[in-house]
């Protein structure tokens, strides 16, 4: 049985669905078989990170009226064997019983390592389904204040809904905002009061990769790259050690690897 991660924010505009893609590829590269279902009915976008937009028929939606059988709503991804993508509907209709949502995510468990849920920001229906359906949460949120403060209510729905203490990732760090709009990470940290997974840096070659519809989690030449292969490493071993930069080394070995890294062959992972 997959662990079932709901990867949810308190506010919009915070890189969630980006961050889901590149998280899925990251475990999927790892040897772990993953399905990322994509739960933001209406404004299903988690197909443009992993360009799988061209492949997708049929959408849980799809299944959830009995118009198809569940196999056909997964779409495998030519890159990676071991990683899956399931749709959603781009418009509003949808089932709106968070129970018969998460039996479906339950069934889908059965055959993967790990499940991803990108939930929809706030707390409306589709954030219901995807939390309720989940046995773990990541909370994304930016160092900006507003979206701390969303973060934080979300934080504590999430911990009297899953038995796991939510845990966080701080994306688009060290962005070029100024200073008074932000808030450092000790303080995020103290603020939000949860485990923190793994921080990305705002990277104009994420915006680029998402263009592209090519995970940068696939490239290891890029420091984000390495993050989200790091942030994945995290997860797997439920632990929250911090990301040491190859800036910050003396050799950078990496580089020489083959394109398609794995784990064990990095001391950055």
């Amino acid at each position: 049985m997959a662990r079932v991660i709901c990867i949810t924010s308190g506010k919009g505009g915070v890189g969630k669905t980006t961050v889901t893609a590149n998280l899925g590829t990251a475990l999927a590269l790892s040897g772990s078989s993953v399905c990322l279902i994509d739960a933001d009915f209406g404004l299903r976008n988690l197909d443009i990170p992993l360009g799988l937009g061209n492949r997708v028929r049929y959408h849980i939606s799809d299944f959830l009226t009995g118009q198809c059988a569940l196999h056909q709503v997964i779409v495998k991804d030519k890159r990676i064997s071991t990683l899956s993508f399931i749709s959603c509907s781009n418009d509003a209709v949808h089932h709106d019983d968070p129970q018969v949502f998460g039996e479906v995510v339950q069934q889908i468990a059965q055959n993967y390592d790990y499940v991803l849920i990108d939930s929809p920001a706030g707390i409306e229906n589709g954030f219901w389904n995807a939390a309720l359906a989940a046995d773990e949460a990541i909370v994304v949120t930016t160092p900006h204040r507003t979206s701390l403060q969303d973060a934080d209510r979300v934080i504590g729905l999430l911990e009297d809904m899953i038995p796991a203490p939510p845990q966080l990732i701080v994306n688009m760090a060290d962005g070029q905002e100024a200073r008074s709009a932000t808030v450092k990470m000790q303080d995020i940290i103290d603020i939000l009061n949860i485990g923190v997974t793994g921080v990305i840096h705002a990277d104009v070659e994420i915006i680029r990769s998402v263009h592209k519809g090519i995970p940068i989690a696939l490239n290891p030449e890029f420091e984000s790259g390495l993050r989200f292969r790091h942030i994945a490493h995290n997860v797997a071993k439920n632990q929250q050690e911090p990301f040491i930069s190859l800036k910050s080394k003396r050799h950078i070995s990496v580089f020489s690897l083959p394109q398609r890294l794995r784990w064990g062959k990095s001391s950055s992972l």
